[in-house]
């Protein structure tokens, strides 16, 4: 069989068709192979990536069908640019992009409304669709419950701002409206296996001659809103691959249309709070920023970060001690400081990357959003 621009594939295996449409009959489906019309369209209960698997096993199944021999390689590599464009995977790929929006949606509605009274039934009207839907969606997205994830928002969130401020729980209460001191502690020591004050005291200052134990240089300075294209990588049992494929992604769209010649920065964008949510259940974009005009392919998601003043720690050294870098912003540099938070959420943007730059000479700048204290 010869494949050309012409040739039509199975709309479910992806197999090319060899069907004489000049003489086509009455009634005679030209969009399955076969097998796949005899055993029904909907046989293969499994992800394209296992058929594309699948596929690479099989390749004299492939030849005897097709009479065009390929190695489990080159056969792997053809299915992956065919199969996405056919009927059954495009409807998938397209509904999960759809679905995955949505929960976006809600968890933006989430974080600004965090406090307030969210039940299933309300997240499920943001969203749009059943609430039966809604609450197995979003478990599959996000990989637990609705009730749970803000559960858990909730808690991080308190904690956050008792290592990052010296507000007291009283006060606190009051500004996130939670339902009294005495659940909050029976939560709090639920979830993190300590006490509020044992917490605090845990977390206490780094450096009591409050010195910075890492090299950093700081400025102030207001910054405009910056536009980014960006992916995102939600809670998954093997993050590490997750972030390495992102990247990857990230690499190519940044080579391809040349944004180093317009100024464009990586950037890395926060939804967690440092220091106190776990590795496992991380949450942050990884993005490139853009010009206004711009407009990313589709895949990527387009972010605002607001315009404001922020204290840019530019920070020297690899990857893996910038946690020590948050230490010292939140632990010795904030509570001493004329400045507050104004918002947790922080971003970091990289002058050079990996690939073109020594380990220890990678440069990094970590924005913490600020306003000056109140006297």
């Amino acid at each position: 069989m010869k494949i050309n621009s012409e040739t039509k594939y199975c709309q479910t295996c992806g197999i090319p068709l060899d069907i004489d449409y000049a003489s086509l009959k009455e009634g005679q489906n030209e969009e399955y192979c076969d097998y796949c019309l005899k055993n029904g369209v909907k046989l293969y209960d499994f992800s394209m990536d296992y058929l594309i698997y699948l596929w690479g096993l099989f390749p004299e199944e492939y030849y005897r069908e097709v009479g065009i021999s390929h190695t489990s390689l080159e056969l792997r590599e053809i299915m992956s640019k065919r199969l996405p464009e056919i009927k059954r995977w495009k409807q998938k790929i397209n509904t999960v992009h759809v679905q995955y929006k949505l929960i976006i949606k809600v968890q933006e509605y989430i974080n600004c409304h965090l406090f307030d009274d969210l039940d299933s039934e309300r997240l499920s009207q943001v969203a749009g669709i059943s609430k039966f839907h809604f609450c197995r969606l979003f478990k599959a997205v996000c990989g637990d419950s609705p009730g749970n994830y803000i559960f858990r928002l909730r808690l991080e969130y308190i904690a956050f701002k008792l290592i990052s401020t010296d507000i007291s729980v009283p006060e606190l209460l009051g500004q996130i409206n939670y339902q009294n001191k005495h659940t909050l502690s029976r939560a709090f020591k639920s979830y993190f296996n300590c006490s509020i004050p044992e917490f605090r005291k845990k977390h206490s200052n780094v450096c009591l001659e409050g010195k910075n134990p890492i090299r950093v240089e700081l400025s102030l300075e207001k910054v405009p809103n910056m536009r980014i294209a960006y992916l995102k990588l939600e809670r998954r049992n093997n993050i590490g691959h997750s972030f390495s494929v992102l990247w990857k992604q990230l690499l190519q769209f940044y080579e391809n249309y040349d944004l180093s010649s317009k100024g464009c920065k990586y950037v890395s964008l926060t939804l967690d709070y440092p220091l106190i949510t776990s590795e496992e259940h991380s949450r942050f974009m990884i993005g490139v920023t853009l010009p206004q005009s711009f407009t990313p392919p589709k895949g990527f998601g387009i972010y605002e970060i607001p315009s404001g003043e922020y204290a840019i720690f530019r920070f020297k050294g690899l990857y893996h001690e910038l946690n020590r870098a948050y230490r010292y912003i939140y632990l010795d540099w904030l509570p001493t400081s004329d400045y507050t938070l104004r918002e947790p959420f922080t971003f970091e943007t990289y002058i050079n990357t990996p690939e073109k730059t020594p380990a220890s000479e990678l440069i990094t700048d970590i924005y913490i959003p600020v306003t000056k204290k109140e006297i």
